[in-house]
């Protein structure tokens, strides 16, 4: 039986530096970093004090009050950028069989905001004062919830919580879902929070945060001499996947094709990487497996990149391994300057990024990236954007837990398909 074929029809991305897909864009070429000193509370006796907020964001924009208040904040970007996908693709869902239309959203904290906020209260005020919303408010299967419900979309309905990989095993998951038959047409969402007083907190107790506080726009140097940790994210992005004949029955614009999706586990540490990159090695050269492409096939590469030392260079060496002498001819970028650490969110940005990029024949530049640490030493792009023309691209999501998750993704022109 031949393999349905997945396409992109549809994109959404709420993030740090900009909200809806052109400001996303623009500050990707031009390097305008989302990330900001935390003012939303006292961050003083905090490491670090730097992290990648949303500013202009009003959930009341994109959903009404009452449900608004009934969110969390990562399950209002999961929506938010959910609306915009569902606007940019064109899709009218009550046209179509519900059952054969789902929703998969990954997320890796989902709402500790709620927590903390109902802790508080609970504190101070008693039990009797916890909100009656609160246990839904908090879970992380709350967006796909409430995206399920306001499109009525009655088919699969899941929540993916790998970590930073969620975006990505999110869209692994709703493409096996369309190849196997069980759907026609997914959302596929992510909704990041974490920067709260205990979020905050707790990730600085790991030491793998940033301490440039003078300077939050350069907190993170993927590849860099002078990195020294990541900062965190918050935000949310969405894509719409479809079965091709599908979308082309219904006259979808087609940004690409998902060709491969992979993912793999080091089983080394929770925290720390394998340096040997065997693992990664195997996912890349699984990913170009199963997409039936070569190593030189790859027009571009967006990388995990997230200014943690030992994980750039673990990623460096796996894609010299799994590369051969192809890999120093294939740009590299990562977003993780300008979005931050944005966990499940990132994932998303970086497929969205990815299909902007073959859409545009620019590939953006990795911000800070000034000298490039021993041993990093691959194409990548930087100090400004690069004019290219991208029909292949590979994105990469390296998370705690040794957990790998591959992506490519192909243009698509119209006549291929018969």
């Amino acid at each position: 039986m031949q393999m349905r074929r997945v396409v992109i029809t549809g994109i959404g991305a709420i993030a740090p530096s900009g909200i809806g897909i052109d400001e996303f864009w623009n500050s990707l070429l031009h390097g305008r970093s989302g990330i900001k000193k935390i003012t939303q509370f006292d961050v003083s006796s905090y490491p670090c004090q730097v992290a990648g907020i949303v500013s202009d964001f009003d959930p009341l924009d994109y959903i009404d009050p009452k449900s608004a208040n009934r969110l969390s904040r990562f399950a209002q970007f999961a929506y938010g950028s959910a609306q915009m996908a569902v606007e940019d693709s064109g899709i009218d869902f009550g046209r179509g069989n519900p059952y054969r239309m789902g929703v998969f959203v990954g997320s890796a904290i989902g709402g500790g905001d709620i927590i903390e906020r109902q802790y508080n209260i609970f504190v101070e005020k008693g039990s009797r004062r916890i909100s009656p919303y609160s246990v839904f408010s908090i879970s992380a299967a709350s967006a796909s919830g409430i995206i399920g419900c306001e499109f009525n979309l009655k088919g699969p309905n899941m929540t993916i919580a790998t970590g930073c990989n969620a975006g990505l095993d999110a869209i692994y998951y709703a493409c096996s879902t369309l190849q196997l038959g069980d759907a026609d047409v997914m959302i596929v969402s992510t909704g990041e929070s974490p920067v709260t007083p205990l979020g905050q907190a707790l990730f600085c107790a790991t030491g793998f945060l940033s301490r440039n506080n003078g300077a939050p726009e350069k907190s993170i140097k993927p590849f860099d001499v002078n990195a020294d940790g990541t900062a965190l994210g918050e935000g949310g992005a969405c894509i719409i996947v479809e079965e091709l004949r599908h979308a082309l029955n219904r006259g979808a614009k087609i940004y690409g094709e998902i060709i491969a999706c992979s993912a793999l586990n080091e089983a080394f540490d929770m925290i720390e990487v394998d340096s040997n990159n065997e693992t990664m090695v195997a996912n890349f050269k699984l990913a170009l497996r199963k997409a039936g492409i070569r190593a030189q096939d790859i027009d571009y590469i967006n990388a995990h990149g997230n200014g943690m030392v030992s994980y750039d260079r673990s990623e460096t060496g796996a894609i010299k391994r799994a590369f051969g002498e192809c890999a120093y001819d294939i740009p590299v970028t990562s977003i993780k300057p300008i979005t931050g650490q944005s966990m499940s969110a990132t994932g998303l940005l970086q497929i969205i990024t990815a299909l902007l990029v073959m859409k545009n024949s620019l590939i953006p530049p990795t911000t800070n990236l000034q000298t490039p640490a021993p041993g990093c030493d691959l194409n990548y792009v930087q100090h400004h954007y690069l004019e290219k023309e991208v029909r292949t691209a590979l994105e990469n999501a390296h998370g705690f837990g040794g957990r790998i998750t591959t992506l490519i993704v192909t243009a698509f022109a119209q006549g291929e398909f018969v």
